[in-house]
């Protein structure tokens, strides 16, 4: 769950994919964005938000999701579930997430082992 003061949604994970929900605190609104949504918003990105890879942190505008706000904050749960179970209907869209977020982590594994020997030869590293 985000909360938010802006309409601006800073570090949306859309590699987890999982739903987004947002409390909207200055007007009291909340929003439920289903998973593949989220992916479908951030693949328009060139980059994420401090990184290069708009899928493991980006920013989104609420101004875009009012189709995924919920008038009644007494149908979260149910909002939530129906989230779930719409994204769940992309299970190609779900691999293809959870091959972004392994490719990520061995991208990640493979630079760190990488500069630390470069550091380790030039007596820079431990």
């Amino acid at each position: 769950m985000k909360r938010a003061t802006s309409v601006t949604l800073n570090q949306v994970r859309a590699v987890k994919y999982l739903p987004l929900v947002v409390h909207y605190a200055p007007a009291d609104d909340w929003y439920v964005v289903p998973a593949h949504v989220v992916v479908a918003g951030v693949s328009q990105k060139r980059r994420g938000q401090h990184t290069e890879n708009p899928f493991e942190s980006a920013t989104l505008s609420l101004t875009n999701l009012h189709t995924w706000k919920v008038d009644d904050a007494r149908r979260l749960r149910e909002a939530t579930l129906e989230a779930i179970a719409a994204s769940d209907r992309y299970p190609e869209l779900r691999s293809a997430m959870k091959d972004v977020l392994r490719e990520s982590r061995d991208l990640a594994d493979a630079s760190l082992e990488r500069v630390r020997e470069l550091l380790h030869r030039l007596g820079l590293g431990t």
